[in-house]
């Protein structure tokens, strides 16, 4: 007969175990449960098994785990809502500690309610998202890639070729356009023919000529950020909606995945024309873009790219708005519950978690729940 444990005190031993801390006594507590059921000992061995969970344990082997508990308690105890990004400056080993539990606490529980034999479905998950992307030729070539660029994929396309990780164009002489597209789940990074980089998120899409040393012009949808190379004589052009982003040597974010579009600028200058009208960006500004009109304030910068640097990062957003991130990533079908709360969070989560772990963290900050069913997610609020 199975014993009752709560949740959190199987997660607890099961961090323990993976870091081998078990006492004596704890280690009989672990083993009765883990021979209860086959699916458990499969739950702690996908613990073990994932690369970055194993980073985090030899992370958190060399720091000193309680004192950085203690000085995080000191630090949000006060607080109203918990802000990840101070604390994580304070201790970065509590809080791996915490996302850990919050993330075994949620599978022991799921296990825990699974009917015996259905060790597999306890553990269904989405993984998330990685480097693939459809690319079309001018010359009506099409290519589905998968993984980082290699050799071998493009071994036959004459118009590509591969360097440190990234796809790379050839200019080409005669006329047309060629296309790099990411699904939901996605992303990719390649180099222009005239040196510009350009790092692709979920579910875009960039256009551009063939002929591009001749016409540096691309047409975006969706995110992306630019690494574009300098020359005076032939200005770099991105069009989005009905926007137009003009550059000579720069770094710069643009997210147009919704009508209303934002351009964030790292550093170098753009200039933006909307409705005929030009505005200027300077390093550190972020063009807001709505309704015909563009409205420029100081950005936080880095907001803007973590997601190219792997990163889920919120600055006082609100659910909506995050899990609209989420959508994208894991490729899911958002369904909301009643009225979305207004509240605003503020944090960040690595976008190699898995949508589970990842559910986890915002249920144990926000209260809300969620429900995976296949690829659909629904809210309850």
């Amino acid at each position: 007969m199975k014993t009752q444990k709560l949740p959190i005190l199987i997660s607890n031993l099961i961090t323990k175990y993976l870091k081998n801390e078990l006492s004596a006594s704890e280690r009989s507590v672990f083993e009765q449960w883990l021979n209860e059921d086959p699916s458990h000992l499969l739950l702690v061995e996908s613990f073990r098994d994932t690369h970055q969970v194993q980073q985090e344990l030899n992370y958190l082997h060399q720091v000193d785990v309680n004192a950085g508990w203690n000085k995080f308690m000191d630090e949000v105890r006060p607080q109203p809502r918990l802000n990840w990004k101070k604390i994580i400056s304070y201790s970065s080993a509590a809080i791996v500690l915490i996302a850990m539990s919050f993330a075994l606490i949620y599978y022991v529980q799921q296990t825990e309610l699974a009917l015996p034999g259905t060790a597999q479905e306890a553990l269904a998950d989405i993984m998330p998202g990685s480097q693939k992307a459809e690319l079309a030729m001018a010359d009506g070539t099409a290519l589905n890639l998968v993984g980082t660029p290699n050799k071998s994929q493009i071994a036959h396309l004459a118009a590509m070729e591969v360097k440190d990780g990234f796809l790379c164009y050839k200019n080409r002489i005669h006329k047309g356009y060629n296309s790099l597209s990411t699904p939901k789940a996605g992303e990719y990074k390649v180099i222009l023919p005239d040196g510009s980089k350009v790092f692709l998120n979920a579910a875009s899409t960039v256009k551009f000529p063939a002929n591009f040393n001749q016409n540096r012009c691309i047409e975006l949808k969706g995110e992306a950020y630019f690494e574009v190379a300098h020359n005076k004589a032939n200005p770099f052009r991105v069009l989005f909606n009905d926007t137009q982003v003009e550059v000579l040597g720069t770094h710069f974010n643009i997210n147009s995945y919704a009508k209303n579009s934002k351009t964030t600028l790292i550093e170098g200058s753009i200039k933006i024309t909307e409705n005929n009208i030009e505005s200027l960006l300077r390093p550190g500004e972020e063009a807001n873009i709505a309704n015909g009109t563009v409205d420029i304030n100081k950005a936080d910068t880095y907001k803007s790219i973590a997601w190219k640097e792997g990163m889920f990062y919120f600055q006082d957003d609100d659910m909506k708005e995050i899990l609209s991130q989420v959508s994208r990533w894991y490729d899911v079908e958002i369904v909301y519950v009643g009225k979305p709360s207004a509240k605003k969070y503020s944090g960040d989560i690595r976008r190699q978690a898995t949508l589970n772990q990842v559910l986890a963290m915002l249920n144990a900050v926000s209260g809300v729940d969620f429900t995976l069913n296949k690829k659909t997610l629904t809210v309850n609020f």
